[in-house]
């Protein structure tokens, strides 16, 4: 979509949440303490409750847009996965907003009020959005239609015909094809047109006579990198005769992530390989990751405690156990561990991963790693941010010295924290599994991250993750 247009559509997303949050807040209010319900100590002024407003805005609009929620282009996006969304990025901000209030002194505020607001704006902002699907189904029945031109290579012409067909605000017409190439790609190119039935044009010499007797709103052009030569010496040509002119850079065999685009002295920069924890987003996740981390040690201090007292007298050595593993940007650190195997145990064996059927741990230690509790450690290392509560799993260096050079896109794993647990571990591929599995899933899971997902993966955790057949 337009950038322009995009950032209109933001804007009245934002807006729309906005007021409808706010709403919620009057509702709530409105329905506590004016609907009958019993009030012990009088109704309190309404200024105290319209001071929180400007809180309610700032926490609301930064946890929806730290996860994802407007960053997504949610047209093609169903409307119950949106209100799997909002449920979820209203729920951290629900409990963003009762922290905030619990130490904001002026007042304290009902917690009926509040748990009135919590049950019903998700569904205000849910029906905001709904209106604004609506709204935009109507608009684009009645815009005027843009007639589109594709100029493309071969498999390219396909991911042309897509985008044109995704459309704008305002829908695109696809007037006609313009095939660029050699033969193959030439073929290639007109049995998609041919399928999709739409008109082939000739390459053209003379576009102002071309566009003068076929008007044109929109040219596309997707061509191979092999075919950059037609575009230096046909697009400005193109560019004089129409209004809107798209390029679509041939990328993909390079990128297995998304593509950013930045201007850097106002020079386009595109990154093949764009971290989505990059600014806020990144912020925002290493205060989820240090406040979870400490919760969890809190939660957890009686069995790591308990732990600290069987271990020694398992077998003689430290309790726990350091080893080097690779994280971020293929930087290193130590992981720390509930050590679960006799001192040496890898002298005779060397670096290899555990199976099932592994009788090096101590019984002690076959029940910390079968519930997972051996990891519970790597809370510290959340603590400082060596690590993140939810990633890829991180691997021994010597491990991915060798898995970077067979497996494909394996050191695009570390384009972010490495995690206690993960999308591929709450998928089952933990333990002596596919590593190439495992790499898939934490590739999706740096596609796709969100806030909403994070706790999605840490809630599967503690349904389906701690005990797991593949833990040895």
């Amino acid at each position: 979509m337009n950038p322009r247009k995009q950032n209109i559509l933001t804007l009245i997303r934002i807006t729309v949440d906005i007021i409808m949050v706010l709403f919620a807040w009057g509702a709530a209010w409105v329905i506590r303490f004016h609907s009958g319900m019993e009030v012990l100590h009088g109704v309190p002024a309404v200024g105290l409750y319209l001071k929180l407003m400007p809180f309610i805005t700032i926490i609301w609009i930064s946890v929806f847009a730290v996860s994802g929620f407007y960053r997504r282009s949610n047209r093609h996006r169903s409307a119950i996965l949106e209100a799997l969304d909002v449920l979820q990025s209203s729920t951290v901000a629900t409990l963003t907003f009762i922290t905030f209030t619990y130490f904001y002194e002026e007042y304290r505020y009902s917690r009926i009020t509040i748990g009135i607001f919590a049950a019903i704006h998700p569904l205000l902002i849910i029906a905001g959005r709904s209106i604004i699907r609506k709204s935009l189904r109507i608009y684009r029945k009645r815009a005027p239609r843009r007639r589109t031109l594709i100029i493309g290579s071969g498999e390219f012409v396909e991911t042309a015909i897509k985008m044109a067909e995704m459309g704008e605000v305002a829908p695109n017409d696809i007037a006609g094809i313009i095939l660029v190439g050699d033969q193959n790609q030439m073929d290639v190119g007109r049995k998609i047109a041919d399928g999709k039935q739409l008109r082939i044009f000739e390459d053209q010499n003379d576009w102002p006579a071309f566009f003068t007797l076929h008007p044109m709103q929109t040219v596309i052009v997707a061509l191979s990198y092999k075919n950059f030569g037609w575009i230096e010496e046909k697009l400005e040509a193109i560019a004089n005769q129409v209004p809107d002119v798209k390029l679509l850079p041939d990328l993909m065999k390079f990128t297995r992530l998304a593509a950013g685009i930045e201007l850097i002295s106002g020079v386009p920069v595109i990154s093949i390989h764009d971290s989505p924890l990059v600014g806020v987003q990144g912020v925002f996740k290493r205060v989820v990751d240090f406040l979870g981390a400490l919760v969890a040690i809190i939660l957890f201090s009686p069995i790591m405690m308990a732990s600290c007292i069987i271990i020694p007298l398992m077998s003689r050595g430290p309790i726990l156990y350091r080893q080097e593993r690779m994280g971020l940007d293929g930087q290193t650190f130590m992981i720390w561990k509930f050590r679960t195997m006799p001192v040496n145990a890898e002298k005779a064996t060397g670096a290899i991963f555990a199976k099932e059927g592994d009788n090096r741990a101590t019984w002690f230690g076959r029940i910390l790693r079968k519930t997972s509790m051996d990891e519970l450690p790597q809370f510290f290392n959340v603590l400082i941010g060596d690590m993140s509560l939810v990633g890829p799993r991180p691997e021994r260096t010597i491990f991915v010295n060798d898995f970077r050079r067979k497996i494909p896109g394996y050191f695009l794993r570390h384009k972010v924290k490495a995690g206690i647990t993960g999308w591929a571990q709450v998928n089952g591929w933990r333990g002596d599994t596919s590593i190439e599995k495992r790499i898939e899933c934490d590739l999706y899971y740096i596609q796709n991250w969100s806030l909403g997902f994070d706790f999605r993966i840490l809630l599967l955790t503690f349904v389906r993750g701690i005990i797991h057949k593949n833990a040895y």
